[in-house]
């Protein structure tokens, strides 16, 4: 839990340890570094938007937003969050609702875990593979990497990606992002994976084979034109 009230935390902590479930509480989004693992999240109290997103970058787990704006409550379901209950809800109906997310959680594991060319990327554990092998990633790079994941083939803009792998309260300009895909890039080789340069425009993970515009077999290389610079492997 994080930022809950006195009553919903000693409520859920009595009810929900009778179960043989664990409860913490932290007063920050930050305490989840603590706890990689959660089955269910409630989220109550501060700002329950930024709070969205900073749990939605950390892990997929069933996140519960409480809240007094019901705006502002479809604002965080459409972020991900998976749950939103008034503010005046009963600490009886909060662990209710827990419970019917923890029950849903075997399916949101399964949906975690997202695949592109031979990288797999596992959003509730936040690790990423290619061919087994685990990829180094700092946790913007990460949030970068997953949102290119969810959208193969897609052309996004600068602002879109911000909007998506950065804080809704970030500062800055859109330039940024061109520094981290500049960080992200190296790190994807061998992964059948290329992030795209449409100038002026942003940003398109491609998928690529043998065979297909931008990759060819060189007698047991790889050619890859990556935005005008050719670069052989093997």
């Amino acid at each position: 839990m994080i930022g809950p009230s006195t009553a919903t935390a000693a409520y859920l902590k009595s009810r929900l340890d009778a179960r043989g479930t664990d409860v913490t509480a932290h007063r920050r989004v930050e305490g989840l570094q603590r706890e990689p693992f959660a089955d269910a999240i409630v989220l109550d109290g501060g700002d329950v938007i930024d709070g969205t997103a900073a749990v939605r970058r950390a892990t997929a787990a069933p996140l519960l937003v409480i809240g007094r704006d019901q705006l502002v409550g479809a604002t965080c379901l459409a972020m991900g969050a998976d749950a939103w209950l008034a503010a005046t809800s009963t600490p009886a109906l909060v662990a209710a609702q827990v419970e019917a997310l923890m029950r849903r959680r075997p399916l949101v594991l399964a949906e975690s875990t997202r695949k592109a060319g031979r990288l797999k990327l596992d959003a509730g554990a936040r690790r990423v593979e290619v061919d087994g092998r685990e990829l180094q990633l700092s946790p913007r790079e990460f949030s970068l990497l997953e949102v290119f994941v969810s959208h193969q083939g897609v052309v996004l803009s600068r602002d879109r990606i911000l909007a998506a792998a950065w804080d809704s309260g970030f500062v800055g300009e859109p330039k940024t992002v061109d520094v981290h895909v500049a960080w992200l890039r190296p790190k994807l080789e061998g992964s059948g994976l290329r992030v795209t340069t449409l100038r002026g425009i942003g940003y398109r993970l491609d998928v690529l084979e043998v065979g297909e515009p931008g990759v060819k077999s060189l007698g047991g290389l790889t050619e890859l034109d990556l935005d005008g610079a050719t670069v052989t492997r093997s």
